[in-house]
């Protein structure tokens, strides 16, 4: 039996990069294969909400959003989640995008007798608690050869490598997209290059070496302008702000919050600075290839492996200081994409096409199922 139903449960209820690739997938699979699917989010949410644009059945549900629920909640939650998953059609799998879906859904999906797969996306520590939350999926996703190679042996045996979706709007006016956002942040109206920063304030993407990096060039490119998107997780933006203070160069910082589509933040940029570590996937990178962006990013884990795989920007070792980073920053500067990484941002927009990923995980999808 194929597969005609994919359930994706959420219990967060922001949007990350996750849903993202998630949504991707899913809006192929309902346009052009015919395949139905579930969104479960909690009632209110974004991903609700977004869902319902994509016009995806939904499921809200009456538990608040949680990243990751404890074990007398997810007791608690359990007889409803088996409700909902009762007398599924055949050839309907769960689809879970994280380890607190998978937590919260695997033990009711599993009693039910459906198909688990789990999209790992993420570092996830060994714990037993971790893995034997993971031992409820039937298979697991991989995004890349850095997070399949952090499995346990045991898991590694049921894990498949795919590539995540990658469908970005191109065509934009980049011109007026630059001129609008100098409308919003006349700090930027200088003349000068800007130079950006794009992710959550999670101490592991750095956004304080960004800025102590940003000093560095500085001091060579008085003309730049900094550029940082992003919302508070670890570090507040009141706190990046004093920080830029204390630095001397709040003058040519611009925090520009959290904006969607990330396409138009990377279209005003003259470059993208990744100080990311411990990514599980180079997205970012990925995004500025296929919009013609150059960019200068930290060679380790999903970084590395997305920058040497497809090109398109400067990859810095992990251990390099500020000065370093700054140093490829220039260097990116003084030689924009004049065409050279053309026929790279051919085959990765092949490579992680909507439809390429999509029919790869109906083929999962369809072996689960038979």
């Amino acid at each position: 039996m194929p597969a005609r139903r994919v359930i994706f449960p959420f219990t967060n209820a922001q949007i990350g990069g996750s849903h993202v690739s998630s949504f991707t997938l899913g809006a192929c699979l309902q346009s052009e294969y015919g395949v139905e699917v579930v969104v479960a989010a909690p009632r209110g949410s974004l991903i609700e909400q977004v869902a319902r644009e994509r016009d995806f059945t939904v499921w809200p549900l009456p538990e608040a959003p949680a990243f990751r629920h404890g074990l007398v909640a997810e007791a608690r939650l359990l007889p409803g989640h088996l409700r909902l998953l009762a007398e599924q059609p055949p050839g309907t799998v769960v689809h879970n995008n994280d380890l607190s879906a998978l937590q919260s859904w695997g033990p009711a999906a599993r009693l039910r007798g459906l198909p688990v797969v789990y999209h790992n996306r993420a570092f996830n520590r060994t714990a037993l608690p971790n893995v034997m939350v993971m031992s409820l999926a039937h298979r697991i996703v991989c995004i890349s050869e850095a997070v399949e190679q952090r499995l346990p042996p045991r898991l590694a045996r049921r894990s498949v490598r795919i590539d995540n979706p990658f469908e970005l709007e191109t065509g934009q006016d980049r011109a007026a997209l630059r001129r609008a956002f100098e409308a919003r942040h006349p700090k930027a109206a200088g003349g000068g290059p800007l130079i950006g920063f794009i992710g959550n304030f999670a101490h592991r993407k750095r956004p304080r070496f960004f800025l102590d990096m940003a000093k560095v060039v500085l001091e060579l490119r008085p003309d730049a302008t900094f550029v940082v998107f992003g919302r508070e997780v670890d570090d507040t933006q009141e706190a990046l702000e004093r920080h830029a203070a204390e630095l001397g160069i709040a003058a040519r910082v611009i925090f520009a919050g959290f904006r969607m589509p990330v396409e138009e933040n990377i279209l005003v940029l003259d470059l993208l600075a990744i100080t990311a570590i411990e990514e599980p996937l180079g997205r970012t990178p990925l995004e500025a290839l296929m919009l013609g962006v150059p960019y200068v990013a930290t060679d380790d884990a999903g970084l590395g492996e997305t920058g040497r795989r497809f090109g398109g920007g400067l990859l810095v070792p992990r251990e390099a200081g500020p000065e370093v980073f700054a140093q490829a920053v220039l260097q990116g500067l003084s030689a924009p994409d004049s065409g050279q990484w053309d026929e790279a941002r051919r085959q990765a927009r092949d490579a992680l096409s909507a439809r390429h990923h999509t029919q790869r995980m109906l083929a999962l999808y369809d072996e689960l199922t038979a």
